[in-house]
């Protein structure tokens, strides 16, 4: 995918991230846009990734282990790791 394309939608699910919600695990909008990339994107291991962390971020929210704010660093660290390496 080009690096353009990837920083688009990267950017539309940092925001859903960044939301203000106290869980943004919880957020209904937020879970049909990953869905809906996924079958957009089916061959994309990249946004597979991202996705399977999300998943574990939120398992690890509801079970108490990390904070949003933790959850959302890790994220937001591993998707800039993502796009530098779309970039080499």
């Amino acid at each position: 995918m080009t690096r353009i394309i990837w920083t688009m939608i990267l950017k539309r699910m940092s925001l859903t991230l960044k939301a203000g919600k106290e869980n943004f695990c919880n957020e209904p909008d937020a879970n049909l846009q990953w869905e809906s990339l996924i079958l957009e994107y089916p061959d994309d291991m990249q946004i597979h990734t991202l996705h399977a962390l999300r998943i574990g971020l939120c398992f690890k929210v509801n079970r108490g282990d990390l904070t949003d704010g933790q959850t959302t660093e890790i994220f937001e660290n591993m998707k800039r790791a993502l796009i530098n390496a779309e970039a080499i």
